[in-house]
C-alpha cells in the first residue's frame, strides 16, 4: 500500500441533443385532398365514419382464422 487513496473521477463527454423527435403534424401534408376532405368534414359525421371504421375492423378480426 503506497498510502494513495484518491478515487478515480470518470468524465463523459457532455449529452448531445437528441435527434429531432417527429410530430404528428411533421408526418401531415397539409396538401393532401384526403386530409383536406376529413379535416372539413362535419364532427358528427366524422364520428359516424370513424364508428364505421372501428366495426369493419371488428368484423375483419372476428372473422380471421385462428391460428
Amino acid at each position: 500500500m503506497n498510502g494513495d487513496t484518491r478515487a478515480a473521477v470518470v468524465t463523459s463527454p457532455p449529452p448531445t441533443t437528441a435527434p429531432h423527435k417527429e410530430r404528428y403534424f411533421d408526418r401531415v401534408d397539409e396538401n393532401n385532398p384526403e386530409y383536406l376532405r376529413e379535416r372539413n368534414m362535419a364532427p358528427d359525421l366524422r364520428q359516424d365514419f370513424n364508428m364505421m371504421e372501428q366495426k369493419k375492423r371488428v368484423s375483419m378480426i372476428l372473422q380471421s382464422p385462428v391460428v
